[in-house]
C-alpha cells in the first residue's frame, strides 16, 4: 500500500514503499540516538511507537505515515531542568533523524496543534507529568529518479578572520 504525502510547504509529494518500519529497527536506532548531552544523565526521555496494525489511531490528527515515534519528555518541576531535558530530546531527535536517513529510513518531524491537548496525549498514554515534544513520521520512501541540477549550489559567505 503506497501512501503520498504531502512535504513541506506542499513542495513535494512523498510515496512510501510497502516496506514496513520495524519496531526492533527503531529500537535499535534508539539505542545509538539517546546518546544525547543531557545534564546529570536524567534521560528524561520516553518513546510511542506505532507500527503496523497501530497506525490508525493517528487518523485525523497526523497525515498517514506507515510508522509514527512519539518523543515524550517528563515535565519537571524545576524550570532549568525542564529547559535542559526538553533540549537534550530535541537533540536525540536531531541523532534519530541522522541515523534513519543513513539507514534509508524517511523520517518528518511535526508539532501539530494537537500534542497540546491532554485529551489527545491522553489516548497515546501520555501521563500528567509528560509532554509530547514531537510526532515523527516515518516510512521507507519509494525511489524516484530525479534529473540532476547542475549549477544550483547555493551561495554561502564564509569569512575567516
Amino acid at each position: 500500500m503506497n501512501h503520498a504525502k504531502t512535504g513541506y510547504c506542499g513542495v513535494h509529494s512523498l510515496k512510501y514503499s510497502d516496506k514496513s518500519v520495524s519496531e526492533n529497527h527503531v529500537l535499535d536506532l534508539l539505542n545509538v540516538a539517546v546518546w544525547a548531552p543531557n545534564d546529570g544523565l536524567r534521560e528524561p526521555w520516553r518513546f510511542i511507537f506505532m507500527g503496523p496494525g497501530s497506525t490508525d489511531i493517528m487518523r485525523g490528527l497526523q497525515e498517514q505515515a506507515p510508522a509514527y515515534l512519539v518523543l515524550v519528555v517528563k515535565e519537571e518541576h524545576d524550570l532549568h531542568k525542564r529547559e535542559e531535558d526538553f533540549a537534550a530530546t530535541c537533540c536525540l531527535m536531531q541523532n534519530f533523524r541522522l541515523l534513519a536517513r543513513e539507514n534509508n529510513l524517511h523520517v518528518r518531524m511535526t508539532m501539530n496543534d494537537w500534542i497540546y491537548d491532554r485529551t489527545c496525549a491522553g489516548r497515546l498514554g501520555v501521563q500528567k507529568d509528560e509532554r509530547i515534544v514531537a510526532v515523527l513520521e516515518m516510512g521507507y520512501l519509494e525511489p524516484t529518479v530525479e534529473p540532476a541540477a547542475a549549477g544550483n549550489m547555493p551561495d554561502l559567505t564564509f569569512e575567516l578572520l
